[in-house]
């Protein structure tokens, strides 16, 4: 079942359009909550102990105020979704003042806790005049409130309303996220929820909901995510390595990760299963890598002390990730680095991707660069990418080479690549260089 536009608006329009700032309301809700819950304990104010989560509890009227609090919002939130889809049948974009009432309501959604969510799924359920899809994107976006702050109380929310979120993403994506964010707190809790969930839900609690809780378990203890990979069942194992590794965010994160990771691979006597397991590892290594930067990255490479071959992963991982600025550095350590055949291939992947996003910023570093076999890669490179649009430009590149096998290679490979609009100019560079 498709969700209409009218609620996709309604979820996502602030999240993208808007920029989710209403997250950081989120947080300034929550701790003010929390003060007042410590400052009620201080007077001697009671707490629930079965829903901690819950605004603090005085009387019988407090809490009819705050079931009736959570009714009305439902009411209204459902009146908006009418208000939505009546839009969407106009066609076009909300306008300025319902962007600020989907604003508002988000933040008024993120002020209720899980009892209040409770009662407004409640009563969306039970409205009779909405239509199914439009039920969908309501409950699932009061679910998607709670799975950051409470991951828990939103997959049990989830498990109450599972059947209406068969034929749609939004499943997975609160099943995902919450599962993430739970693994950070309670990796064992989370599993268990997998456990019990996992036949329940087979749609649902697939490789992508068990990669956040892969991930999740990752920063709080990346030995035990090595070890789930196998007990959770992935169907694509590799995915799952790769989100641990990039779970490590900064230097101290990733030596821990890295430290598991390699009593993880010394425990598998399967070379098979090594070799799964250490391609994607290293690669997702070299990805974070690359987007950390070149001079924090470089040092801590330095203090980890990589074998060749770990070395040759992670720059294979550099490839996609590397700052625009910073690529010209990259290639000049991969040269220094890395065995001249394992530098070549490395190189010219990077260079590549360098030309296609930015081939400007690349010659300009290939003209202020001394000669070095790294440079002699990357014209090889420049000059095989550019030839696509400007042959005349890649030739002359070329010919900056020494003279040898890998002129007369990249000569022909432009050749090869020459626009089919031009085949005068490409016949008269055959004859120029000799290319049959």
């Amino acid at each position: 079942m498709k969700i209409s536009i009218a609620v996709s608006i309604l979820i996502l329009a602030a999240a993208a359009s808007l920029g989710w700032h209403d997250h950081q309301r989120l947080t300034t809700v929550r701790g003010n909550h929390a003060k007042l819950v410590a400052e009620a304990a201080r007077l001697g104010i009671s707490v629930d102990p079965n829903n901690p989560s819950d605004p603090v509890r005085i009387t019988k009227r407090e809490r009819e105020n705050r079931e009736a609090e959570a009714k009305q919002a439902a009411v209204e939130f459902i009146a908006f979704a009418k208000e939505m889809e009546a839009i969407e049948k106009k066609g076009g974009p909300p306008d300025e003042a319902t962007q600020k009432k989907i604003v508002d309501f988000m933040d008024r959604m993120m002020a209720l806790d899980s009892a209040q969510l409770k009662i407004l799924i409640a009563e969306v359920r039970a409205a009779k005049d909405l239509k199914d899809e439009t039920r969908q994107g309501l409950i699932g976006f009061s679910i998607m409130t709670l799975s950051s702050d409470h991951p828990q109380a939103a997959l049990a929310l989830f498990t109450e309303s599972s059947d209406l979120f068969k034929d749609n993403g939004m499943g997975n994506h609160v099943v995902s996220s919450s599962l993430a964010k739970w693994a950070k707190e309670d990796p064992l809790a989370a599993l268990e929820w997998v456990r019990k969930n996992g036949e329940k839900f087979p749609d649902l609690v697939n490789d992508d909901a068990k990669r956040g809780r892969i991930s999740g378990t990752a920063a709080q203890d990346p030995a035990l995510a090595f070890k789930l990979v196998g007990e959770l069942g992935f169907k694509d194992g590799s995915q799952a390595i790769s989100s641990i590794m990039r779970a490590a965010q900064t230097p101290e994160e990733r030596t821990a990760t890295f430290a598991a990771y390699r009593v993880h691979l010394a425990s598998l006597t399967d070379d098979k299963a090594r070799s799964a397991l250490s391609t994607p590892a290293i690669s997702a290594l070299g990805g974070n890598l690359g987007r950390e930067g070149f001079q924090s990255a470089t040092a801590w490479i330095e203090t980890a002390k990589l074998s060749d071959e770990e070395l040759q992963g992670v720059a294979s991982g550099l490839n996609h990730s590397v700052k625009s600025a910073e690529t010209g550095q990259w290639v000049e350590w991969i040269g220094e680095k890395l065995p001249p055949d394992k530098a070549d291939r490395n190189i010219r992947n990077m260079v590549r991707n360098w030309v296609e996003n930015d081939y400007q910023a690349a010659g300009k570093w290939l003209a202020a660069t001394p000669d070095s076999p790294a440079k002699n890669i990357s014209v090889r490179s420049y000059a095989e990418t550019v030839a696509r649009y400007e042959p005349e430009t890649a030739a002359q590149w070329a010919m900056t080479l020494p003279p040898g096998a890998d002129r007369d290679t990249t000569l022909k490979k432009i050749h090869d690549n020459w626009p089919k609009e031009n085949e005068d100019a490409k016949e008269a560079f055959a004859i120029e260089h000799g290319i049959k």
